[in-house]
Order: C-alpha cells, then sequence, then structure tokens
C-alpha cells in the first residue's frame, strides 16, 4: 500500500499495489516478511509485536500460526492469519499502520451503522426471489418431458431443476447455517499426470480427432492435476474425494491447458475420477451425473466468471451429493 496526502484537497489518497497472498480455510496468511512489507517498517518490529500478542493471550498462537515449506527455503516458513494481521496493525508506529487503523475503524463503523439495515432488506427481497425462482424451475422442468427439445437444452434445464433445491443450501451457508457436506473421504485412485495423458491419448485415437486435441498449450495442465493434492499444514486442502473431483473438472476447463479439446478432456477425466474412485454410481447403479447433465455443466463452468468459482463448485458438489 502506498499513500500520499493531497495538501491542496486536505485529503489522504491512498494507492494499493500487489502483495501475493495465500489464502486457505477462509483467512489469508502473510509472512513476517510479508507484514513487514505490508506496513513499511522492520521487520524486528514486527517479530516484537507478535511475541506480545501471544505472550498476552490476545491470541492463541497454535490457532493462528502454520508452518510451511516455500520455494528457496531449507526450513518451514511460519504463515500468520488474518486475527494477527490485525492485530499487528493496530499495533505498528508507522505512516502505513497509521492509514490501515484509519481504514479498518472506518469499515468497523459502517458496518455498525449501516450493515443490520442494508441486511435486513436484502434478506426479504433475496426471499422472495428465492420462491419465485424455485416456482420457475419447477415449471421449467416440465419442458424435459416435451418432444422435440434438444437434448442440451435438456441437460441446462435438468441442471437447473437439479440446483433448485441447492438455493436453500446457499441461503443457508449465507447465514452461517451449512454444514459442510459428507464426502467420501478415502479415494481408491490418484489420477496423475502420466495416466492422464494416457486417457487424452486414448481419447484421440478412438474418435480420430485433431493432433492439435490435447496438445498441452504450457505446464497449466500438470499444475491443474498437482493443485486437487495440494496440502496445507501436512492436510489436504480438498479432503473429500468429491471436493477433488469438482475441482479437476474446474480447473481443467478453465486453464485452457489445450489447443484443442479442453471441454471433452475436463468432463472425460472427471468421469474417470469418479468412476476410479467407486462414486460414479448411486445405489441404485443410475450416474450421479448423466451425460446431458455433465455437457450442460461443463458449458457452464467453461462460460463462468473467475469470482463465480465458489459458487460453481457449489454447484457441482451440490449435484454429486
Amino acid at each position: 500500500m502506498k499513500s500520499r496526502t493531497d495538501k491542496s484537497k486536505g485529503q489522504i489518497i491512498l494507492y494499493q499495489n500487489r502483495l501475493e497472498v495465500r489464502l486457505v480455510e477462509d483467512t489469508i496468511w502473510l509472512t513476517q516478511k510479508q507484514l513487514s512489507e505490508l506496513f513499511k517498517t522492520e521487520r524486528s518490529v514486527i517479530t516484537k509485536h507478535i511475541k506480545n500478542i501471544f505472550a498476552t493471550g490476545e491470541l492463541n498462537e497454535k490457532s493462528n500460526v502454520q508452518k510451511m515449506h516455500i520455494a528457496n527455503s531449507d526450513k518451514p516458513v511460519s504463515f500468520y492469519n488474518l486475527d494477527v494481521i490485525i492485530s499487528v496493525g493496530y499495533r505498528v508506529n508507522s505512516f502505513q499502520g497509521t492509514q490501515f487503523r484509519i481504514w479498518a475503524t472506518n469499515v468497523l463503523r459502517k458496518h455498525l451503522v449501516n450493515g443490520y439495515t442494508i441486511n435486513e432488506k436484502r434478506l426479504k427481497a433475496k426471499e422472495e426471489k428465492i420462491r419465485e425462482l424455485q416456482e420457475a424451475v419447477r415449471l421449467l422442468g416440465n419442458v424435459i418431458s416435451l418432444d422435440g427439445v434438444a437434448d442440451e437444452a435438456k441437460g441446462i434445464i435438468g441442471i437447473i431443476a437439479e440446483y433448485s433445491r441447492a438455493l436453500n443450501i446457499l441461503d443457508d451457508y449465507d447465514h452461517q447455517r451449512l454444514t459442510s457436506p459428507v464426502g467420501t473421504k478415502r479415494g481408491k485412485f490418484i489420477l496423475t499426470y502420466e495416466k492422464a495423458k494416457k486417457i487424452i491419448e486414448q481419447m484421440r485415437q478412438k474418435f480420430n480427432d485433431s493432433p492439435l486435441v490435447g496438445r498441452e498449450k504450457d505446464k497449466s495442465f500438470r499444475s491443474s492435476l498437482g493443485a486437487i493434492y495440494q496440502t496445507f499444514n501436512k492436510k489436504d486442502v480438498y479432503p473429500a474425494v468429491e471436493e477433488k473431483a469438482a475441482h479437476l473438472l474446474y480447473f481443467v476447463t478453465k486453464n485452457h491447458s489445450f489447443i484443442d479439446g479442453n471441454k471433452r478432456i475436463a468432463a472425460a477425466l472427471f468421469v474417470l475420477f469418479l468412476q476410479k474412485n467407486g462414486i460414479l454410481l448411486r445405489k441404485d447403479g443410475s450416474k450421479r451425473i448423466d451425460d446431458n447433465a455433465l455437457v450442460a455443466l461443463t458449458l457452464m463452468t467453461a462460460s463462468s466468471r473467475p469470482a463465480e468459482k465458489d459458487v460453481m463448485i457449489k454447484v457441482i458438489l451440490n449435484l454429486l451429493k
């Protein structure tokens, strides 16, 4: 964050620059070095404040600090979460620290003064819209049974109809009433880069596809596969098989790693991953997601905005549940 004072108008104008952070478990994590960059002060000052925060019992060290291995470091590095960042920000005696306190206090004041009134109005409006949408979805579901409706259209309607039940789930999530869906914790199958490449080659041969199908543009495909198995503090970031599957479909679709065939490859690997882990079929033998629904789901994922990632993941997980 860079700042300057505009004396002609008596205002403080703030400019923000980029500071790479880790976002895990609904909070951000910074190192002491990053904290010193954020607040423009010596690292020794940051160290002193953090020690005081834990020594006085203001925060619990165990639950607010994580150790991670990072590049170019021969030993684990400590990361501090948002609670620590805020506590340090209210202690640092620097210009940046002062700007942080002004900003934080202003945000808190606005939330206390305006938050309840605004949220109450939004809540009533949202609940009415949900009821209207659910009724529209119920009527839309009847279209599936009509003759002459394209398979792709049926798939999209099916997605909407099935997901209407998840509107209440998302509403519970907004109000912190939602518990995490129980997923399959132990997977039977690990999708490696080599296994995935074999599947892509088999697809190309079976359907006489162009040589461009499955040809990688960069190394992002490896990253997509690695991302579903990433860990934090020796724990899987996506512990359930369903979570891994949902992120696999999302990452491979959105990263666009291949010259051609990205959506087909993403859908095929998604189905393979579910099948190999024994969760593709329900107990009655039916597919959790049928072919038309999978096509529609992949198209929805491909056309979604990056800011809608969490929503798309919830769609996939709710359809798998």
